[in-house]
């Protein structure tokens, strides 16, 4: 690492948070196609002129604006990505990590103690905190297309019955049905979540062409009878204790012969590779108690539960995890 990358990360929170506001403001929303002035801006948002200028020329020198004679205009990143009648809108997720702020600001409380920052509640206790966590799971898969990969990835052909555990927003089913319509898919996942995911499917035109089923599955049994289990971001929130035993639900649910696909953030075994994962262990630290696991550990876990033959498959840019998948 050399000085300038040092400073970087030293004042990265500087940029992020210049990102989140401006999302937050539905900046990007307002900026014409033609290109708008600082001054029209202003108005529209209802800011004071002086600091929209700087707010504005920070952007573009964040490369998600431009600027040309006196005008500013979306950038193709920004018109993908950051306004909101976009198929790929990713302003969910952000508005989800500016929701944290508070949250990173205790984590030296947390390094000290052990103890998360906030209730590991999974954002359940409140409905507003819910629909923005669920819909920043959506916004990001979306705009990265995690679920269109893995549906040329992986191949269902053989498969009739699938059951999403924990499946917030319902974004990879809704993609693998689309690929093989013969699944018969089943959600399960808490009350508060399944609000959220049927407005999501209805949106979509998918409701009713998957079940839902509520239930939390740490405390309640399963349904069983699948061919497939697919868990997906999911046991970095939870501790090994708790991961141990849903690998023991999980083969229960599945049928002889069944699979089970684990996408998560895999680390190897000094748990600082891949680097994204190492860093979000210390949001799951943050927020949940949880945090990211090695394959080994991993391993272990299905292994104890009578899952063969685990397999490590590792997935490429922009996606930021891997699989694991094994049978019963």
């Amino acid at each position: 690492m050399d000085f300038s990358e040092l400073t970087r990360i030293s004042s990265g929170f500087v940029q992020s948070r210049i990102l989140q506001v401006a999302v937050k403001l539905g900046l990007f929303d307002v900026i014409k196609s033609e290109g708008s002035l600082s001054e029209e801006v202003a108005r529209v948002l209802d800011t004071n002129l002086g600091a929209t200028e700087l707010f504005l020329n920070a952007l573009v020198a964040l490369k998600v604006l431009d600027k040309e004679e006196g005008k500013f205009y979306n950038t193709e990143n920004s018109i993908n990505y950051l306004v909101k009648d976009s198929p790929k809108y990713f302003g969910g997720m952000i508005l989800f990590e500016e929701g944290l702020w508070d949250m990173w600001g205790k984590l030296e409380e947390s390094v000290r103690t052990g103890k998360s920052a906030r209730p590991t509640d999974m954002f359940q206790n409140k409905e507003q905190e819910t629909e923005r966590f669920i819909m920043a799971m959506h916004s990001l898969v979306k705009a990265r297309g995690d679920a269109e990969i893995l549906s040329d990835k992986l191949d269902f052909k053989w498969a009739k019955t699938m059951i999403d555990i924990g499946s917030g927003p319902g974004t990879y089913p809704m993609e693998f049905l689309k690929k093989h319509p013969h699944l018969k898919i089943t959600i399960f996942d808490l009350p508060g979540t399944l609000k959220i995911t049927k407005r999501v499917l209805r949106k979509a035109g998918m409701f009713g062409k998957m079940e839902t089923v509520e239930g939390n599955y740490n405390t309640d049994e399963l349904p069983e009878g699948f061919d497939v289990a697919f868990l997906s971001n999911i046991i970095h929130s939870e501790s090994e204790e708790n991961n141990q035993r849903l690998m023991k639900k999980i083969y229960k649910t599945l049928n002889p012969g069944g699979e089970l696909i684990i996408k998560d953030h895999i680390l190897d075994d000094t748990l600082t590779r891949p680097a994204v994962g190492a860093i979000f262990s210390v949001q799951m630290l943050l927020a949940t108690g949880g945090r990211d696991y090695s394959f080994q550990e991993v391993r272990s876990w299905l292994e104890n539960a009578g899952f063969k033959k685990p397999e490590w498959i590792k997935l490429d840019p922009p996606l930021t995890s891997s699989l694991v998948v094994c049978t019963k």
